[in-house]
């Protein structure tokens, strides 16, 4: 740049910060205090966390009466008893490239089922899959029936949170949406006592 010229005052450059979200200036450092449960929005990349034990085999029930689906976790007893209720899922610690965290409820297949495959939860898998090692958005391909799974280039690596898969779940679900008794007040529901 000769004397004569000046510098851009909009160069990206000198704007450019570290990945430092969650943590101020001066020290402060943001607690999780909730955790979003759902599935990886449309539109974000995400990652899944590669240490198995954020990955675990859970069963379900979502109730739908109050006008958005909720899922509640339900305790491997009551699943037995309530087998029509429940669905099969994996519960699994992501994050999005703002380093915001989500617990994903995805598809838990068995591949020795006799019956057909679900190109929805199979590519949602492969999708999870990919998110250990890459980042990863899944986009619906109503067309095909499945889902399109996109990967991103070289990217860094995610910051993970540093709690327990149990503090996280705890996070995510409270115990309201836990399901150990016939006493909940799902089951109660789901056997017209309430």
């Amino acid at each position: 740049m000769s004397t004569h010229e000046t510098a851009n005052p909009f160069d990206p450059e000198q704007f450019r910060v570290t990945d430092t979200l969650g943590i101020t200036g001066d020290g402060i450092k943001k607690e999780l205090t909730r955790i979003r449960v759902g599935k990886p929005k449309k539109s974000s990349f995400f990652r899944v966390h590669p240490n198995e034990s954020y990955r675990i085999p859970v069963s379900v029930i979502e109730d739908h009466s109050g006008g958005m689906k909720e899922e509640y976790l339900v305790m491997p007893h009551m699943a037995l008893q309530y087998a029509e209720e429940t669905t099969p899922k994996l519960l699994v610690l992501c994050v999005d490239k703002m380093g915001i965290p989500f617990l994903w409820l995805a598809p838990r297949v068995d591949a020795t089922s006799p019956m057909r495959a679900n190109l929805w939860n199979e590519t949602a898998l492969k999708g999870l899959d990919l998110a250990l090692t890459k980042w990863v958005r899944l986009s619906a391909n109503m067309h095909e029936g499945c889902y399109n799974v996109h990967t991103a280039g070289e990217e860094p690596e995610p910051v993970w949170p540093e709690l327990t898969m149990a503090q996280l779940m705890e996070l995510g679900f409270g115990e309201e949406r836990v399901i150990r008794s016939d006493q909940h007040p799902l089951i109660r529901q789901l056997l017209g006592r309430d």
